[in-house]
């Protein structure tokens, strides 16, 4: 307790009275007074003498219930505050101890006092001095005892408080971290997406352009400050980007469609659009995102795929014309060849029959040798038919031999045209299903050869080179434009062409075409070995 407690005050006033000449009422209402001002004090005030027992103390100690304050004189402050209390832990009889073994320094003590169920705190003011009045020699000092457990509530609620304001922080700096990691995972995601990502302020100023956006409109600048989105689009796109795109996507949220991106150097990007509007808390605008996604790719391979059934359209056309135009030389093979051949035996045999029922015998054998003559011509004119549409050679004894056969034909049938051909790969290294490919690839190639490059001069190779089979075909006539080649419509070399470029790709084969004009042409198709086996 500090030097100004009240009870310290009625000493020093005591003091300063008069020793002569003093008026006893006067002191007595003084007393009453300070003891009125005494007993007000919330604080537990008590006097205690030089042995450690109570001398007075204030009503607060029957506030408290801790006694009646005229029967407390000589009773110690240990058993006053703590009745039956035998505790050899107990902090007020230690604090007693201290004071009593210490009596002329101040000395306080905070605690939990589970007696008075309640936190207090206890100050221990020593009196003693020197010229201190001999009526007031007594008194050791003035111990006051305050209830301070609303302050300690306030100061636990206060550490609750702060408490949870730590860990809010802390939480909250938790969820700043995690959302700058979230942030910095989505920006890095966006900077790796193939497609054009942007976010501008409602006047179309750049805030973020992603490095795809950058490379679609071949930007090197790092920054994108007072670069404006509308900057980047074609006028149509522009206009429906203020017109459409924004007002729908106020409106809805978002919008979709297509747009167009110009880069820097002209480059036209055709995209599809997605706009997105963005409102802050109070619902006014503050910007868009757009996100374009290159659409040229598409397009081409919309065109590519478009042209592929356009040709696929008019091949299949070709094959049905070329199918007739094979259906009409065999049937004007049967019908001038064999049906003549068969008409002249049929004639012989019934002439040979005349013979025999008018009894020249002699004349109907002659006849019927000649007969013989006619069938084995009719038989050789069966087998070139046959040959034609598929040498049986080819299955009996393989490719290799075929091809032998089929150049020394060539030969036979052009005369002046000279075949030059290196063949090395063995007959079982050439996949069965490509056999009769290859075939149909060098009769079609010598058909062209012969009815339209006016050449003479054949080369053919048939190399087998690690896993790849390659067969190529070279001619020394007037080449093409390849370009024109393949308009054509009718049943000629553009046909031809397209029909060994599709046999080609059925195989699993690449097929290459090379021609100019006067220079010759070269036809190479190869193809890997293993995926030839397995199909």
């Amino acid at each position: 307790m500090d030097q100004d407690a009240p009870g310290s005050r009625v000493k020093d006033d005591l003091d300063q009275l008069p020793d002569e000449n003093m008026n006893l009422d006067q002191i007595e209402r003084a007393k009453a007074q300070w003891q009125f001002i005494a007993d007000a004090i919330p604080l537990l005030l008590c006097l205690i003498d030089r042995s450690g027992r109570i001398i007075r103390t204030n009503r607060t100690l029957e506030r408290w219930g801790l006694g009646d304050v005229s029967t407390i004189r000589g009773a110690s402050l240990h058993g006053t505050l703590h009745p039956e209390c035998t505790a050899a832990d107990c902090y007020l009889s230690g604090f007693e101890s201290q004071i009593l073994s210490s009596p002329k320094k101040r000395a306080e003590v905070e605690a939990y006092d589970p007696f008075l169920e309640r936190h207090v705190a206890i100050k221990f003011q020593p009196t003693l001095s020197d010229g201190l009045r001999p009526d007031l020699e007594e008194v050791l000092a003035i111990v006051s005892v305050d209830d301070i457990s609303d302050t300690k509530r306030a100061e636990m609620h206060i550490s609750e408080m702060q408490n949870s304001l730590r860990e809010r922080v802390v939480q909250e700096m938790g969820k700043r971290i995690e959302m700058e990691g979230l942030q910095s995972r989505l920006l890095n995601i966006l900077s790796k997406t193939p497609n054009f990502i942007a976010t501008a302020a409602p006047d179309g100023t750049l805030l973020y352009l992603n490095q795809s956006g950058r490379n679609m409109l071949q930007l090197e600048e790092t920054s994108t400050g007072k670069l404006s989105i509308f900057d980047f689009l074609t006028p149509m796109a522009r206009g429906k980007m203020v017109s459409q795109a924004l007002p729908a996507a106020l409106c809805n949220g978002v919008w979709t469609g297509h747009s167009e991106l110009l880069g820097r150097h002209g480059r036209l990007v055709p995209t599809t659009q997605i706009v997105v509007a963005h409102r802050n808390a109070d619902g006014e605008f503050e910007g868009f995102s757009v996100v374009e996604q290159d659409m040229s790719a598409w397009i081409q391979s919309e065109a590519a795929l478009r042209s592929s059934q356009e040709e696929s359209r008019q091949l299949a056309a070709q094959l049905l014309n070329i199918q007739e135009y094979e259906r009409q030389r065999i049937a004007a093979d049967l019908h001038d060849v064999i049906g003549q051949s068969l008409s002249l035996i049929k004639l012989s045999i019934d002439n040979a029959a005349q013979m025999i029922r008018d009894g020249a015998a002699e004349g109907a054998g002659d006849a019927l040798s000649k007969l013989s003559v006619r069938v084995k011509d009719a038989l050789v004119e069966v087998r070139r038919i046959s040959m034609d549409l598929r040498p049986p050679m080819l299955d009996d004894l393989g490719l290799l031999p075929t091809l032998s056969w089929f150049f020394r034909e060539l030969e036979s049938a052009c005369h002046g045209v000279t075949v030059m051909k290196r063949i090395d790969v063995a007959e079982s290294a050439i996949p069965v299903p490509l056999k009769t490919t290859i075939f149909r690839l060098l009769q079609e190639a010598t058909t062209n050869i012969v009815n339209h490059a006016g050449a003479n001069e054949i080369w053919f190779g048939l190399v087998h080179q690690v896993d790849v089979l390659e067969l190529t075909v070279v001619d020394n006539g007037n080449g093409f434009d390849t370009g024109q080649s393949f308009k054509s419509d009718g049943t000629g070399r553009g046909l031809g062409l397209r029909s060994m470029k599709e046999r080609a790709r059925l195989s699993g084969g690449l097929y290459a075409l090379e021609s100019v004009a006067g220079q010759g042409t070269r036809i190479c198709v190869t193809w890997p070995i293993v995926r030839a086996v397995s199909d």
